[in-house]
């Protein structure tokens, strides 16, 4: 039989627990606008690991040069650590680094668009898209999180606004908006090499460190973002990927890698009919464990 002391003790310690559940709700509400996410519907979301495009067309592989090949295979590697879009604390320069100076370089951005962008204290709109700054503070059950958005201007070529979101516990990503359609696609600047074309209308993006492999190149033109090509690794593979640049606006050039294996040397390209992979041992890319597909009406 339990005693009376032991039954309020439990009482007590079930409304302690209640109490902070509803703590925790209340915070959670208190950020219940969250804005626009990566995860929101109708945003492409170009960082996601397992692969989208699930019904593609196979791309053809053509044959690669020796020449091009040695010389993929010898050119520098490109990777996350050197970002082409770059973080808001460099675009904006503040040093020392602070709130007051990034609002104000902000602030600059901000005018230049004529009113296409405006910020409204925690609130940022961009087009029609709105992104929220938030924080949950940390509790005795829950870990705190935040999200902070800086607009960065538009993007060379395709115009495209660029907006900056700071996670709490993770690397930034970066939100490139259409500037006609207000269409959207997120990249995980930071954790995932991203690279644009020389002209800004395409961009390949993967992550390099989480297996298994999954390439994505995006279109930046008027009609995008749109997913135009997908290369994703078997399940279990081991294949990493080295980004040796792009070749011109249309092509970009890869070394591939597997434990035990020879380095490939690969050029994607997109030519009249189509993206097409280029290689000189067909025999051991089909060994590779990869398959790049592309969307059947790109």
């Amino acid at each position: 039989m339990v005693s009376a002391d032991i039954s309020m003790r439990i009482r007590l310690e079930c409304l302690a627990a209640l109490t902070l559940l509803a703590l925790d709700a209340t915070a959670v509400d208190r950020v219940a606008d969250k804005g626009l996410r990566f995860d929101s519907a109708g945003v492409l979301d170009l960082a996601e690991r397992s692969a989208k495009n699930e019904h593609g067309a196979p791309l053809p592989v053509t044959a690669l040069a020796g020449v091009d090949a040695d010389r993929i295979l010898a050119a520098p590697a490109r990777s996350e650590d050197e970002p082409v879009l770059r973080f808001s604390d460099d675009e904006f320069a503040c040093k020392p680094a602070s709130s007051r100076c990034s609002l104000a370089a902000e602030r600059k951005l901000i005018d230049a668009t004529g009113g296409n962008a405006r910020r409204d204290g925690r609130r940022l709109t961009v087009r029609a898209a709105q992104f929220v700054d938030w924080k949950v503070a940390e509790t005795n059950a829950a870990d705190g999180d935040e999200e902070t958005h800086w607009y960065l201007g538009r993007l060379p070529g395709s115009g495209y606004d660029r907006v900056e979101v700071q996670f709490g516990h993770d690397a930034p990503g970066n939100f490139l908006i259409n500037p006609q359609s207000g269409k959207v696609a997120f990249v995980h600047n930071g954790a995932d090499l991203v690279a644009p074309s020389p002209d800004g209308l395409r961009l390949v993006t993967y992550n390099a460190l989480k297996p298994p492999l999954t390439l994505r190149v995006a279109a930046l033109d008027n009609a995008g973002p749109r997913l135009e090509l997908e290369c994703a690794a078997h399940k279990g593979s081991r294949i990493t990927a080295q980004f040796k640049g792009w070749h011109d606006a249309a092509s970009f050039d890869l070394v591939l890698a597997a434990p035990g294996a020879i380095p490939l040397a690969v050029r994607i390209a997109h030519e009249h009919a189509g993206w097409t992979l280029k290689t000189r041992d067909a025999s051991a890319l089909r060994s590779a464990g990869i398959a790049c597909q592309a969307p059947a009406d790109s």
